[in-house]
């Protein structure tokens, strides 16, 4: 069962088509990984399935809904949650704070807002942090923290834009972790991301952009395994 499908999908800016007629469908339960060389419209592609950007054609079918330019905030109230690439957390909040604000999505009681905060700190490992200013954490830590004010918002699907990225190894294995427990949880999940070896051992399937348009979807294994894929982004040599 989809959760979530994509219909040729089209985003331009000034003329310049970022994201070209993309249709993909994203399996309730499972995690759909998302690669392309830098500007191949993946983070446009995000920007326009969780409302940000308005497409110019397509469609955007969500829970068996046409979903097509609702907007972010009618989005995320139904349940589409994200990560961004660069990490933006409110500085001068606490840890808690910060995921306060994403479990204002679903309460107007700060009570309830403060145990939402807590139960996805807690989820996700932060709770030793959750009194300390946002700006004090490492950046690993904020990447986690940005995941926790995303769960507060209680989501069913999570798009999570390379939330590995400048981590080092032990880093990584840690957000890999959390990654498998949100899935677990039964939030569905749909992640960009450059680190190869985390994404293809996490994903079921994988789609691949390239000049915003779809160049290949299918299993880790069928992907890595397609010359297409190889030559565009992995410049004919391929390490995972």
């Amino acid at each position: 069962m989809n959760l979530m499908q994509v219909e040729q999908v089209t985003k331009k800016f000034s003329g310049l088509t970022a994201v070209n007629e993309v249709s993909i469908d994203i399996a309730q339960g499972s995690i759909t990984g998302l690669i392309g060389p830098n500007g191949a419209g993946k983070t446009t592609f995000f920007n326009c399935i969780s409302g940000y950007y308005p497409v110019d054609t397509g469609e955007i079918f969500y829970q068996g809904s046409n979903v097509t330019n609702s907007g972010a905030h009618r989005m995320c109230r139904m349940g589409v949650a994200r990560t961004f690439q660069i990490v933006k957390p409110f500085g001068n909040l606490t840890v808690k704070e910060n995921v306060m604000v994403g479990a204002y999505n679903t309460t107007s009681s700060r009570a309830e807002a403060t145990e939402i905060a807590h139960h996805a700190l807690e989820f996700v490992g932060l709770t030793r942090h959750e009194n300390k200013v946002a700006h004090d954490i490492t950046i690993c830590e904020q990447r986690i923290l940005e995941m926790a004010r995303a769960l507060a918002t209680k989501p069913k699907l999570l798009l999570l834009d390379e939330v590995m990225a400048g981590l080092n190894p032990t880093e990584v294995e840690s957000v890999k972790e959390i990654i498998q427990k949100i899935r677990e949880s039964g939030v569905t999940i749909l992640m960009i991301e450059h680190i190869m070896a985390a994404l293809m051992s996490l994903s079921d399937r994988v789609v691949v952009l390239n000049q915003g348009a779809l160049l290949a979807e299918g299993t880790p294994e069928e992907v890595t395994h397609n010359q297409q894929v190889i030559d565009s982004y992995f410049g004919g040599e391929l390490e995972c």
